[in-house]
């Protein structure tokens, strides 16, 4: 069985604070075995446990990789042998591809009803939503390393941003 990254990533956060299984199972209030189940894959990740790292240990990574494994897409923590996660790195890569993102964003029309676009521009629309989406995984990489190094919390970064979304009338 194919272990996903949700369960290693679980894994590797329990091992990063320090505890066995037997001792987050009593964090959680659930058994050793579930614990165990999810970190080598026969069951996905439990939000309650993707909340914990993120709550208690200000790890995001746990829930990001748990919320793309149940929706089949979405931001992951980039873990490949060329990426640098260190914050500086991050934080020139972002720069870059917001610059890219914005760049193809410019040079796209949508004023036009979408059923008179030309394939020609239906393939630069197609790139510009790309490169947006690439900077999106940019600054998830961004938010959540330079929360984790500088010990801001991700929950009240995203509740802060919550309430302003509110604030301002685009959320109910």
């Amino acid at each position: 069985m194919k272990i996903g990254r949700a369960a290693t990533a679980a894994k590797e956060a329990r091992k990063q604070i320090g505890k066995t299984q037997l001792q987050l199972s009593m964090d959680l209030f659930e058994s050793r075995e579930a614990i165990s189940q999810q970190e080598n894959g026969r069951y996905r990740v439990q939000p309650n446990v993707a909340r914990y790292f993120t709550e208690k240990h200000n790890d995001p990574w746990v829930a990001l990789e748990a919320a793309a494994e149940y929706t089949g897409w979405g931001p992951v923590k980039l873990d490949g042998e060329v990426v640098d996660l260190h914050r500086s790195s991050v934080t020139m890569k972002t720069r870059e591809e917001l610059t890219e993102a914005i760049e193809a964003i410019e040079n796209v029309c949508v004023a036009n009803h979408p059923k008179s676009i030309r394939d020609f521009d239906k393939q630069h629309l197609e790139e510009a939503l790309l490169q947006a989406i690439d900077a999106i995984v940019a600054l998830t990489q961004y938010v959540a390393v330079i929360c984790k190094d500088y010990g801001f919390s991700w929950i009240k970064m995203w509740s802060k941003h919550r309430m302003k979304l509110k604030s301002r009338g685009y959320v109910k």
